[in-house]
Formats: structure tokens, sequence, C-alpha cells
């Protein structure tokens, strides 16, 4: 029996009984009671006389997918009919009140399946979700809604509910904030008959057939080992979605968690008090201090001062009335986004940890700013939460607070993905300790990210795959995070981008969140077996190799090649059926590895070179005047327009030398008006160097992949190993100086080289690598940042075409001769 693009398996004529992930929730066959028998209907589905939304669409997927695997119907209605030899109880109903199955203490989407001799009921605790006022039922109704919350607070705040519109259905009439437990049941039941979902729509699902399906002994309440269970897009949203998306993420056992974190977004909560337009004109004070000027502009709603008090009580207020008025169990108090440098107003001086490194150099800023709003609001909220997420420059705990107070909830950034180095896992597991041990509430959440194969991203179009480091978190957080939010970009027309290669990681770790003990492997090959059929061991051997190689796809041809062979080789095992079309949906996704693997090819073809010469004796002394007889007779080379390869208003010329075991490089960088240059940054190891004027060099020795070097018109130097993430604690051991004259503010620079083995001897200290010769070079790109009022001007030696510096395959060659 074939139903579309579902794949069905005959089974005979025997009776249908299997598990429920893994686990004997269907224990034995009552009697000789069916809920189907040789095709014929033995039973109908009863639900409440008003059922909620879910427990509705519960009713309609379990006639649905019955009707499916046995070709029968059962009639759906609120009434037991005489003579009918099964109930199946969908949802609590005056039915299930007389059967005492209760349900109204079943959270987060857990459920119940119960027996009797002619009954089954699969419910759960359903709610159908009301949105609180104000709220816009539109993009157009915004204008209407700020207007009430304006009057309601008496102040011009954001609204933490404007996108609330987005998570519903019209096309299903339904809320993802729904309660949904008698639909988690009913899914349950269906994946104890064999039913499976690894994609949106027909295509992605396992339907077995068999003529009867026997009413099961069964009293087993189930529930999932994390509470917050999402993963979607960064604004949850089921409006744009498509059917068959929306679905998808139910028949996955997904949920919001609204008890636990609420409707409010997660992410950047500051903005709610300082964003709008009337705020930014009227307390210029709020906001951080940069080169001078208050930074009231950024990506619209500007960056915030963390020492000032006004933004704090304005802060506090706000999230009192958000309490008041919506009733938000939680609400968040992080930073705007790209918060990585310290405010330099007086008030903030000195608050920084640079010494920490990237990752830990406003920790204690920003957690301070967290915990004494948290404080203020814990007086006359203390049932409530705040909630902010270590991130970026403040992942780590900060040193300065031994608990943080009872109301603060910490979530976590990371990379999952990343896990499979055993190196970086410790390291996360260490930040989660720190953490643990600062947090008094013991409310910990995961913001990941897998986001890999969206277009223009670093690994678009490579297989990311990585279960077993999924399966291995999840396992090591089970009783200690509430869930995770996890960022996975959506397209149309299926609600989800790069389906074919993101869906197993979606499936498996939404698997695992209500079971996070249960067996990965016996879960891939269930997956293998049931999903690629006649191709199931090409296509592990396919998934194996991706787990193992997926990050050497951006740099090898051979790992490319790899991966299309062991596709070829399982489409052709797969033939012209169901399950080629699905290995096709992989090969369609991984096309742009065929673009990478031509630029891989050439190589960095078509870079510039550039020749430092070489000096016996470093006769110079830093001033950044290069005025010294030292610079004389040297190559001279020209930055272009990044993005254009054209020159630039402002020039930018350098010249290399080498002498002793150093590069030395003199730039000099033409400017109209250097009175007015745009320095932030007067000391080294401030992030704040990078908003302003700035030269950055960019390195690759013959065996380490890369360095960055920047430095502001002022001398200031901010250096990072960009190995594998932003390193600051690492230090080149670069001099430098500066020298602003008239029409143009020079920098000389010597870049020390401390040999091959310099990453072993001592991993945050010295360049790692050798005289750079024409048969190891190294590869550079020297680069301007010239920021004038809002305008941003980015030159290159080696222009990328992009709005970024940090395309590693553009690096020009650089020789010493």
């Amino acid at each position: 029996m074939t139903h579309r693009g579902a794949v069905v398996h005959p089974l005979g004529t025997g009776l249908l009984l299997l598990g429920i992930w893994g686990c004997a929730l269907l224990d034995s066959v009552l009697g000789a009671s069916f809920l189907v028998r040789d095709g014929q209907p033995q039973a109908e589905i009863v639900i409440a006389e008003q059922p909620k939304r879910m427990a509705k669409l519960a009713a309609t997927e379990l006639q649905a997918y019955v009707a499916k695997i046995s070709g029968a119907t059962l009639p759906i209605t609120t009434k037991p009919t005489e003579g009918c030899p099964v109930q199946i109880y969908v949802g609590t109903s005056s039915h299930t009140d007389r059967l005492k199955l209760r349900t109204e203490w079943l959270k987060h989407g857990a459920f119940r399946m119960a027996s009797g001799h002619n009954w089954l009921a699969l419910l759960g605790h359903d709610s159908d979700f009301t949105p609180p006022k104000p709220y816009n039922r539109s993009y157009s109704d915004r204008p209407r809604m700020m207007k009430v919350w304006d009057a309601r607070t008496g102040e011009k705040w954001g609204n933490p509910h404007t996108t609330l519109y987005k998570r519903f259905s019209r096309e299903m009439g339904i809320w993802d904030l729904d309660e949904r437990g008698s639909l988690n049941a009913v899914y349950a039941f269906l994946r104890g008959l064999g039913v499976r979902w690894y994609l949106p729509g027909e295509l992605g699902e396992i339907v077995p057939t068999h003529k009867s399906i026997a009413l099961p002994r069964v009293d087993k309440v189930v529930r999932p080992d994390f509470p917050l269970r999402h993963i979607g897009p960064y604004t949850p949203i089921f409006a744009m979605d498509p059917k068959e998306a929306v679905l998808w993420r139910l028949r996955l056992g997904l949920d919001p968690a609204r008890d636990v974190i609420g409707l409010a977004p997660m992410g950047h909560g500051t903005i709610l008090a300082h964003g709008r337009e009337e705020v930014r004109k009227a307390h210029p004070e709020y906001f951080l201090l940069s080169a001078g000027k208050r930074d009231t502009d950024k990506r619209g709603h500007g960056r915030p001062c963390l020492s000032s008090e006004g933004l704090l009580r304005a802060n506090v207020r706000m999230a009192r009335a958000v309490f008041d008025i919506y009733n938000e169990p939680m609400l968040s108090v992080m930073p705007s986004d790209g918060y990585v440098s310290l405010c330099q107003c007086p008030l903030c001086k000195g608050k920084g940890t640079p010494e920490r490194g990237f990752e830990g150099q406003i920790s204690d800023y920003v957690w301070d700013y967290v915990n004494r709003v948290a404080k203020e609001l814990y007086k006359t909220h203390p049932d409530r939460k705040v909630i902010c997420f270590a991130y970026g420059a403040y992942l780590l705990p900060p040193t300065k607070i031994d608990k943080l107070s009872p109301n603060v909830a910490v979530g976590i950034c990371q990379h999952r993905s990343a896990f499979a180095k055993p190196e970086t896992r410790k390291r996360y597991a260490d930040i989660r300790r720190g953490w643990l041990e600062k947090l008094t509430s013991g409310d910990l959440i995961i913001w990941d990210y897998y986001l890999h194969t969206r277009p223009g991203r670093a690994y678009e179009g490579m297989p990311v795959l990585f279960p077993h480091a999924i399966a291995d978190d999840l396992r090591s957080l089970k009783g200690i995070s509430k869930g995770d939010f996890i960022e996975v970009t959506r397209s149309q027309p299926n609600g989800w981008h790069a389906i074919g290669i993101t869906h197993l990681n979606v499936y498996v770790t939404a698997r695992l969140y209500w079971d996070a003990d249960r067996d990965v492997d016996a879960m891939l090959a269930e997956y293998y077996k049931e999903f690629y059929g006649p191709a199931a061991a090409e296509m592990k051997a396919f998934v194996d190799f991706a787990e193992a190689n997926w990050m050497k796809l951006k740099s090898s041809i051979e790992a490319i090649d790899k991966t299309f062979a062991l596709l070829a080789t399982a489409r052709q095992a797969a033939g012209d059926t169901v399950y080629g079309k699905r290995i096709d949906l992989t090969l369609a996704d991984v096309q742009p590895l065929k673009q990478l693997r031509k630029r891989l090819t050439k190589g960095r073809q078509g870079v510039p070179e550039a020749r430092a010469l070489t000096r016996r004796k470093a006769e110079v002394r830093l001033d950044g005047r290069l005025d010294e007889k030292f610079w004389e007779r040297l190559p001279v080379y020209g930055l272009r327009d990044l993005a254009t390869g054209k020159r630039p208003a402002c020039r930018t010329s350098f010249r290399m030398a080498w002498a002793g075991n150093a590069l030395y490089i003199g730039i000099r960088c033409a400017d109209p008006d250097t009175k007015h240059l745009n320095v932030p940054s007067t000391e080294g190891a401030d992030a704040n160097l990078w908003e302003g004027d700035s030269i950055e060099l960019l390195l690759e020795t013959q065996v380490h992949s890369y360095y960055q070097i920047a430095v502001s018109p002022a001398g200031a130097l901010v250096d990072a190993d960009r190995r594998e993430r932003i390193d600051t604690r690492w230090a080149s051991g670069a001099q430098v100086a500066t020298h602003i004259g008239d029409d143009a503010w020079c920098v000389e620079i010597r870049v020390p080289a401390a040999g091959d083995n310099a990453r072993d001897v001592d991993p945050l200290n010295g360049i790692a690598g050798r005289r750079p010769s024409t048969t190891y070079p190294w590869h550079f790109n020297l680069c301007r940042q010239r920021m004038r009022d809002d305008e941003r001007q980015l030159s290159a030696f080696s222009p990328t075409g992009k709005e970024h510096f940090h395309d590693v395959m553009k690096f020009a060659k650089l020789i010493v001769r």
C-alpha cells in the first residue's frame, strides 16, 4: 500500500505492535480486542464536545495515519457509539474524567497513554493560547498596539510582543504556543506503530502497512528530559510556514516552554529600554561612549552604557511593566548584538578584563549590570526571572560576582557541531561548570546554532552532520539544562533551508530531547534502513565520513571528491525509487561544494604578491615616521577598495623588509583631515579599536592559519589568534609605533617569527612560522578601515569582494628576497 511519497512496509497480516523510542510502552495485547481488524475499523476516536485546538488536530492526525497504515478510517465523535467495540479517547473529556484520567499535572508536553479492556486513552495537558493584550495582529497593526502600550506605561519603551502574531498559523488555525500533550501522545502511539517523520511532507515519512492493529495494554506517563525544545528561526514563527513544515515541528515533539521562558524574545532585551528614537534623543547618556561620541544609532537602536544609572532604572521600570501587564515569567536584559567593547566614559573606566581574552574581556562589566537589574526586580517580583546569554566577549563567567541573584537565568551560546573536537567540548564543559557555580536559580538554557548551511555562510553546501556530538552533549546536559533554543535557517517552500542535510541533525536532536540516554547508534541504524532502504549501508558511509571530515571540506579537494563519490554510490544503490529522491535532496544541497572545489583547484591564483627585501641589520628606530634610510629603495604597494578593487579616495601604501627574525612593515595612510581621525582606542587590548580608524594585518605562516594584528592611529594594538576562534589572550610580540602628520598617519610594525614549533612551546605567545621563502611563503592581507561619521571605508592589498577582510583564500603571497 503506497501513499504518494510515503514509504510503506508490507508486514503481512499479523498484528502491528512496535515499541516507542526503543521502549516497550505498548506492553501487550488486551485479549482479542482490535483497533483495526482485517482492514475494517473496530474503534472510534472520541474527543470532547469542545476540544482544544491541538486535541482536535491530534484526533485528525490519528485518523489519517491509521488509515494510511491499515486502510481503515476510524470515525471521530464526541460521544461513544453503542456497539462500537473500542473507544480511543484523544484529549481530556467527560469520558476520561469518568475513567479518572487527569492531565493537569503533566507539563512541557508530557503525556499519558492508558488502556482498559475496550478503550485506549492518549492524552496530555492541552490548552488554547490566548494572546495577552496589547498585541498586534499583523505588522500593519503595530502602530495601534504601540499607542496602547505607550498609554499603559507612560513611557517610550519597546514592546516584547511585536512579533507575537507570527506564531499563529492561519492555514492550520493553531498557535505554536498552544499546549499539546495529547498531540504528543498520538504521535508517540504512531511511532510505536512504526511511523517516522524524518522530513517535512510525505517524502520524509515512513508508514508501515498492516491490516490489523491490536488494542495494546499500556499505562505509561512519558516526560521529556528538556522542557524547552525549540529548533527553528531566531524569531519563532508559524505564520509563514507551509502546513507540512508546521506539522513536522509538531511531529518532532518540539515545545516553546512558555511557562519557563515566556513569550518575549530571549535575545537582546536591553533594546526594549533604550532602542526607540524618542529615548535615544532624550537620553544620550544611556549609550556607550566611543571615540568621544555616544553610540545612539548602531543597528537602529544603539549600544548601551552599562554604568548608566538612568538606563538601569529605566530597564527595571520597563521589566516591571512587562511582568505586570503581560504576566511574563522571564525577560531578557542582554545587551544589544555586536556588544564586544567597553564604554569609554569615566563611569566605565577600568571595568573591563582584557587579560581574560576576547571571551571574557567584558564579562564582569556585562554581568554586573544584569545582576544589578535582577536585584532590583527581586524586591518587587521575586517569582520572575531575568535572563542574559553568555555570548561573545562575555561568554566566560564573571570573576567579581560570587553568586548571581536568585532570579537570574543564564543562557550559554555554543556551537554543538564543534564538540566533535574533544578540546572544544572540554572547554565548554569547564565554562558550564563555572556558570553553575555562580548560578543560584539553577536555570540554565543553551542557545545553539545549526546554521551551517545558510547561504553565504562559511559552510554553505557542506554536509555538517554531528549526531554523536548531539547525543554526547544532550546526555551531559540532562538534569542541568532547561533545554535548547536552536537557530536553523528557514527557507520557502518547505520552511527549512537545505533540508537534505539539516534534517538528520534536527531529527536526532528532537528525539533525544525526550530521552537523552537513548542509543544514538541504534536510532541511526533504523534511520539508514527505513529512510534509504537499499542504499542504507552507502548512506551510513556518507554520514560517517561527513561527521568525521566536514571541517576539512573548506580546504580539502580530496574531502570534497570523497563526499560526491559516496553520494553517487548511494544514489546508484537507491535506483529510481523514493529512496533515490531522498538522496537527491542531499545531492542538491551539496552542489555549492563544486564551486568551492573550483576555487580550491585554482588556489590563490590571481592574488597579488609582495616582497620583503632583506636587511642585514635592523637599523631602524620605530617611531612611526618612515623617514629613516631603512625604508628606502623598498618596493611600494598600495591598497584598493575592498569590494570593487578600485583605488580608494584616501590611499594607503606600504613597504616591507626582513631583518633578523622579524618582518618590518611601514604603512602610510593618506587622510585630508587627520585632525578628525576616529580614534576610539588609545590603549592596547581594547576592542573599541575596531570602531574607528585602523590598520589590520592578517597573517598566515607555513604552519599556522591565521593571525590578526590591528593598530589604531594612536598606536593601540589588538592581536588575536584566529585559528579556531577569536583568541585575544594570544600575544604576537609585535612592536608598533604610529605618527599622525598633516595629511597622513603612519605605522611602523615589527613582527617577529618565533619558529615552526612556537605553538607547541607556548600557544599564547609568538607567531609560529619561519622566514618566508619562494618555496614556503607566508600569505597575508593588509587592510585599512576609515570611519567618518556613519561611513565605513574599507580597503585591502588583496580585495575580497566582500564586506569583511577575513577571506583566507584571498590572502596575498609574501616572500622574502
